[in-house]
């Protein structure tokens, strides 16, 4: 009886203390991310869902194709910051700092959301933006307003199917269906 006790108890300090690291792993850079968002008029839960997607809130990962930090910046959106801002362009090191890297990423998203401001699904093709680059981006928009969607297929399933990435195509399905759950724990 004293050994299943024990081992409930062995069990039970797991778990919580894995729950204990993943809620502060998960949560430690909102104060950063509530900053960015508003100040770039963006929705908290959906920055945050892009960056669980991107970087699993890891501000030290760099991407296979030199993407940095929580938002996975590219060298190029961070340039087109800085000469926005009439800044010199940013060290690698520099970007990888949270505070800047969701200042640009957020910039950059906001950009994106606004670009697409009229289109069935703003938040959607910002985040096939995000990802895929604009041309592919603005291929994929004229493609899904070629066409009504089916009956019964949401606007948003309908854009999806447009998207020829499977990749692209799941990660945006992916953000929106966390950002609408908010749900960041698995």
């Amino acid at each position: 009886m004293r050994k299943s006790v024990a081992l409930v108890g062995v069990i039970l300090l797991i778990f919580i203390t894995a729950a204990s690291w993943i809620h502060f792993h998960i949560s430690q850079y909102n104060v950063l991310i509530h900053q960015a968002a508003a100040h770039n008029g963006l929705d908290f839960y959906l920055v945050k869902a892009l960056i669980y997607e991107e970087s699993w809130f890891r501000s030290e990962v760099r991407g296979p194709s030199g993407e940095l930090g929580l938002m996975q910046i590219t060298r190029a959106a961070a340039a087109d910051f800085a000469t926005y801002k009439g800044l010199p362009p940013y060290s690698d090191e520099r970007l990888l700092d949270p505070e800047l890297n969701l200042e640009v990423g957020c910039w950059y998203l906001k950009r994106s959301v606004e670009r697409y401001k009229n289109t069935p699904h703003p938040a959607l093709f910002a985040l096939l933006r995000y990802n895929a680059g604009e041309s592919r981006a603005d291929n994929w928009l004229r493609q899904a307003i070629a066409h009504s969607p089916p009956v019964g297929i949401s606007q948003e399933d309908y854009c999806l199917s447009v998207v020829n990435f499977p990749k692209t195509r799941a990660y945006a399905y992916r953000i929106l269906k966390r950002y609408r759950s908010r749900n960041f724990w698995f």
